[in-house]
C-alpha cells in the first residue's frame, strides 16, 4: 500500500511540513482551525495561519479616497492574527507562523501555498456572508480552481462547527493504485483518534439505452456489474486484513449505484461518516485539473469533512513519460509514483 505518506521529524521545526490555514476573519472560516490543530498534532507539522486583504482599489466595501480606513483594516486584521497566533502556540507548545497578505485572496492563497510549500490547505467551506448547509463558498471555490496540491474543507453545519476528532472516516476506492495512495494517512488517522475506517467501492449500475437496449445485452452488462461486485468485494476484504493486521479497524461496502458521486453522499450520511478521504485523482486520471470530477463533486456537495490527497507531483504541469523520473512525492500528497500512462 506504498510509504507513510506524512513523516514525522525530531530534527527542529524546520525539517517539519507545513499547514496552511486560510482564514477571513469570519466565524465560519474559523471552523477550519481546529482540523488544522489536529492534523498539525497527528502528522507533526508546522503550521502557517494567512488572511488576505484585497488591494483598496478593488476592495468594493472601501473607497479608494479612503486610506484611513483601509489602514484600519489592516491594522484590525493584523491584531486578530496576532491573537489567534498566541492562541495556537500556546496549544500546540511551539510557535504558529502568521502571514497577513494583499491581493486577490484566491490567486495569493494559492501562490503562498506554493512559496511556502505547504503540503496541506486547510480552509472552511464558507468564509464571510452565509453559510448554507452544502455547496462551497465563491472563494472557496476559486481556491480550489487554482489550487495544485492538497486540501482539507471544513465543513460548515447548522449545528455549529464539526468536531475535529473522526470517528467513522470513509475511503472511496476504484481498485487503483492512485486511489489506494490515501490509505496510509487515512489508517495514521484512524489508529491516533481510534477511529474506524470505512472503505468503499461503487460499481455502475447499468441502465438501458439506445445502445443498451436489447434483452441479452443488458443481461449481459448486468452480469459483469455481478462480477465486479464479487471482485469488488474480495479486493476489499484484502486491504481490511492488511490494515488489520496494522491495527486499524476497517468496514467494506460494496455498492451498486447509477450515480457513484450520489451514492458516495449517500452513503456518508447513512453511515454517519464524519470525514471522508480520498485522491484527487482516480483510475481515469486527466492531469489538465488539479483534481477528478468526483472529487470535484464531493469537494461541493458533501455535508462532511473532506480531506484530498493530491497524486500529482505537479497538477497539469506534468507529462506522463516525465514519470519515470519523478522525485519522492511532497509532503502531504499521495505516496504513489503515478502509473505510466
Amino acid at each position: 500500500m506504498g510509504t507513510a505518506l506524512l513523516r514525522t521529524s525530531s530534527s527542529g521545526r524546520q525539517d517539519r511540513h507545513r499547514i496552511l490555514v486560510c482564514l477571513d476573519r469570519s466565524a465560519s472560516a474559523e471552523l477550519c482551525v481546529p482540523f488544522a490543530v489536529s492534523l498539525a498534532k497527528t502528522f507533526d507539522s508546522n503550521l502557517t495561519l494567512v488572511h488576505v486583504m484585497q488591494p483598496q482599489r478593488e476592495n468594493p466595501a472601501r473607497s479608494a479616497s479612503d486610506p484611513l480606513a483601509w489602514e484600519f483594516s489592516r491594522q484590525e486584521a493584523q491584531a486578530y492574527l496576532d491573537r489567534l497566533q498566541g492562541e495556537l502556540t500556546e496549544k500546540l507548545g511551539f510557535s504558529v507562523e502568521a502571514r497577513l497578505e494583499q491581493g486577490r485572496p484566491a490567486e495569493r492563497i494559492a501562490d503562498l501555498a506554493k512559496e511556502l510549500g505547504a503540503g496541506l490547505t486547510v480552509l472552511g467551506s464558507h468564509g464571510e456572508g452565509a453559510a448554507p448547509l452544502w455547496n462551497l463558498g465563491s472563494t472557496a471555490q476559486q481556491v480550489l480552481t487554482q489550487l495544485q496540491g492538497s486540501v482539507f474543507v471544513a465543513r460548515s453545519s447548522a449545528g455549529g462547527g464539526p468536531s475535529p476528532i473522526p470517528h467513522r472516516i470513509l475511503v472511496p476506492l476504484d481498485g487503483s493504485r492512485r486511489s489506494e495512495s490515501v490509505l496510509p494517512t487515512a489508517a495514521r488517522l484512524a489508529q491516533v483518534h481510534g477511529a474506524k475506517l470505512l472503505l468503499v467501492n461503487v460499481v455502475q449500475e447499468p441502465l438501458p439505452t439506445a445502445l443498451l437496449s436489447a434483452a441479452e445485452d443488458m443481461l449481459l452488462a448486468q452480469s459483469l456489474a455481478s462480477r465486479l461486485e464479487s471482485s469488488a468485494l474480495r479486493y476489499l476484504t484484502l486491504l481490511k486484513e492488511q490494515l488489520g493486521r496494522e491495527g486499524t479497524t476497517v468496514e467494506v461496502f460494496v455498492m451498486r449505484h447509477v450515480n457513484e458521486r450520489q451514492c458516495l453522499l449517500e452513503l456518508s450520511e447513512r453511515e454517519s461518516a464524519d470525514l471522508i478521504i480520498l485522491s484527487a485523482h482516480g483510475s481515469a486520471c486527466s492531469s489538465a485539473g488539479s483534481f477528478g470530477s468526483v472529487t470535484n463533486y464531493l469537494l461541493n456537495h458533501s455535508l462532511v469533512p473532506l480531506m484530498v490527497l493530491q497524486d500529482l507531483p505537479e497538477a497539469g504541469t506534468r507529462r506522463s513519460k516525465d514519470l519515470d523520473s519523478e522525485p519522492p512525492p511532497p509532503p502531504l500528497r499521495a505516496s504513489y509514483a503515478a502509473e505510466r500512462m
